[in-house]
């Protein structure tokens, strides 16, 4: 994976959990989502109904942090003082969702997909 999640901060915070991720390689961010769910006995995610987001396109260099906030906020980059940059994405929602051990982070590369719209 050219993702690596490193921590999921003040989880059940809403106003500041989000969830930081490392780029171990250069890409488009827009191939990748992160999905929201349950746990199993042995701690792995569950299929079922997902919470899901998705990255806009935008590229990403090796070492690059990738945060996402769980509240709503207007995306954005800051500069750190290794030379790397932070890139700062909002899902949007009004309830955080890391504060309970029985969920995870699952973050998927999108390669192939396609979609229609009810007519």
């Amino acid at each position: 994976m050219r993702l690596e999640i490193t921590s999921f901060a003040d989880a059940g915070n809403h106003e500041n959990e989000r969830l930081v991720i490392k780029a171990q390689s250069d890409l488009d961010i827009g191939d990748y989502l992160v999905l929201y769910s349950a746990t199993s006995r042995k701690g792995g995610p569950v299929s079922g109904r997902k919470s899901a987001y998705w990255f806009p396109d935008g590229l990403i260099e090796a070492g690059d942090l990738i945060v996402v906030y769980t509240k709503a906020g207007t995306t954005s980059t800051k500069e750190l003082s290794s030379g790397r940059t932070a890139h700062f994405y909002y899902w949007g929602l009004d309830k955080p969702l890391w504060g309970d051990a029985n969920k995870t982070a699952v973050i998927l590369r999108v390669s192939d997909w396609t979609y229609k719209t009810p007519d």
